[in-house]
């Protein structure tokens, strides 16, 4: 059965092999028969999954040795010398100005009224963690407007400071000081009754000492300043005056917009003068305050907290407590706006009186100025990044506000005069301007109208300042400066002794025209010259003092 049925494949299998060869003989003898194909494309071949067996590669086994290596090092000596590696700090030549290659310079001069000028300047700032300066002053006008040395006075700056730098921190601290010596002529030099007169002179000497610690880097979070400071003051007759005070500043930055602060100063003082001997001045403020700022945008809020135990009278307490309000917008940098509102007891010692008037006599009292508010309001902005302006009002009220009046006992001298409530409204405007590093114009105007209570009129103070300063760099050589300066609606006080009643004079307007020229001959050595009152006015800014007349000096700078 089984031969029978592989008989039956093998004759089917010849059978198509036979016609299989005979189509391809006949086709290679050349019959060529039409042929059809049908192809079809959407027709999909399934083909059945076949599971895949994959192995894992075998872990050939780990060839085990028997041997152990050892190493053996010789040392070898040569006879050289170490290399030796001098490090240093790379070093680039920077651009360096004339004037930080002499650390010092002199200055001498002389003109009229046999006028002296020598002043000697030192700073040591090398490359190092600490720097230190010095300097000497001595200007004198050994004649003056009225009978030549009876109106003389000079000048006379002795000045140390240092700094010592550390890390986060700066040291800083100087000794100065001052000493002005003057006549009292404020006399009739036409009454011939005065003809061999000879004024009294005073000489103010002025010692201080200060010393402080403050924070280097500017752009952190928290910044600090806090100094102590000593001085000591006296004249040629009984006025004296020492202080004790510290005075201290910090603000701390939440982000780029908000800030808090806080202001610090405490004055003690002890003054003696003819009229009073034990007397303890005490003055204690603090000024916290919260700010914000952002796209030209100001905001600043605080308070004035004040503790002083002057003796006046109707006063409720020491202590004190004001407002203090400001802001402004700069709505574009050509123009902007601002306001402010604020009170403040404001410190006034002997020493602050004296400076502003050396010609005052015995004091009753000392007062400080209790400033019950002063509102201001305005306008400011910066025109191409040369001209900036501001202008603006403010109106104020002010409880012992001083002035001066000529004593009744003796004219030559001045006496503290108090008002008990005085009003200020003032006017300004000020304007800067830069050009091209050749011209430099600062000029402000002031107007200030006085309503007073207890005093007939506000005696020496200005209803009008002017004031115009002009900076001229036509070269690198040379530097000139012309100035100008007026003031009027100064009323002088008198007492008429037949009336008994206080008396209001004018005083003429006071206009100061000057001039300063700088020339640089070498590196080292310039010329300079100087011109005061170039009208040669009799200007008085105190009654019955005139300064000196059209005065010049003339001398030579050295640098070393």
């Amino acid at each position: 059965m089984k031969n029978t049925f592989r008989y039956k494949y093998l004759l089917v299998f010849a059978a198509v092999f036979s016609g299989f060869s005979g189509a391809i003989l006949a086709q290679q003898a050349g019959e060529v028969k039409d042929q059809e194909f049908v192809i079809r494309k959407d027709r999909v071949l399934t083909l059945p999954k076949q599971p895949r067996k994959f192995e894992r590669i075998p872990v050939l086994p780990t060839a085990k040795v028997n041997s152990s290596f050892n190493y053996e090092v010789r040392p070898y000596f040569l006879s050289l010398a170490p290399e030796i590696i001098q490090p240093s700090v790379a070093q680039k030549q920077w651009p360096r100005t004339n004037e930080e290659l002499f650390p010092g310079f002199a200055r001498l001069g002389f003109g009229n009224y046999a006028s002296p000028l020598i002043e000697v300047r030192y700073n040591n700032w090398e490359e190092a963690d600490y720097n230190f300066g010095a300097s000497v002053k001595h200007e004198g006008y050994y004649r003056g407007p009225i009978d030549g040395s009876n109106s003389g006075e000079n000048f006379t700056n002795v000045k140390l400071n240092g700094n010592l730098f550390k890390d986060f921190f700066q040291l800083y601290g100087g000794v100065d000081y001052n000493r002005h010596q003057f006549n009292f002529y404020g006399y009739d030099a036409e009454n011939p009754a005065l003809q061999e007169y000879i004024p009294s002179q005073n000489i103010l000497n002025t010692f201080r000492l200060k010393g402080g610690i403050q924070d280097i880097e500017k752009m952190d979070n928290f910044n600090y300043d806090v100094n102590l400071n000593l001085r000591a003051f006296n004249d040629n007759y009984e006025a004296s005056e020492t202080e004790f005070s510290i005075k201290g500043f910090g603000d701390f930055w939440f982000d780029d917009y908000i800030t808090t602060g806080i202001n610090a100063e405490l004055s003690l003082t002890k003054p003696k003068d003819l009229w009073y001997t034990d007397i303890n001045r005490n003055y204690f403020k603090v000024n916290p305050y919260v700010a914000y700022q952002r796209s030209g945008l100001k905001v600043q809020a605080g308070a004035n907290m004040v503790v002083e135990n002057d003796v006046t009278l109707n006063k409720k307490s020491d202590f004190h407590i004001y407002p203090q309000l400001y802001a402004h917008y700069m709505i574009q940098d050509e123009f902007g706006i601002y306001a402010g509102f604020e009170g403040d007891v404001l410190r006034k010692t002997y020493l602050d009186f004296v400076t502003e008037n050396p010609f005052l006599g015995p004091s009753d009292q000392l007062l400080n100025t209790i400033q019950n508010y002063l509102a201001k309001a305005g306008i400011k902005g910066t025109i191409n990044d040369e001209l900036t302006y501001e202008a603006g009002a403010s109106y104020g009220k002010f409880r012992n506000m001083h002035f001066f009046g000529n004593s009744q006992a003796d004219s030559l001298r001045f006496n503290l005069l108090y008002d008990d409530d005085t009003k200020v409204l003032n006017y300004n405007a000020k304007v800067g301007w830069n050009y091209e590093k050749t011209y430099r114009l600062i000029a402000s105007v002031d107007y200030y109208y006085y309503t007073t209570k207890t005093l007939a009129a506000a005696f020496q103070r200005p209803e009008w300042v002017v004031s115009i300063n002009n900076n001229f760099t036509p070269t690198d050589k040379w530097l000139i400066q012309f100035n100008a300066n007026a003031m009027g609606g100064i009323k002088g006080f008198v007492r008429d002794a037949l009336i008994e009643e206080d008396m209001a004079t004018d005083l003429p307007v006071i206009l100061d025209l000057q001039l300063k020229a700088d020339y640089q001959i070498t590196d080292r050595f310039s010329v300079f010259a100087v011109g005061n009152n170039l009208l040669n006015r009799k200007n008085q800014r105190f009654l019955n003092y005139p300064v000196r007349g059209i005065q010049g000096i003339a001398g030579l700078t050295f640098k070393f």
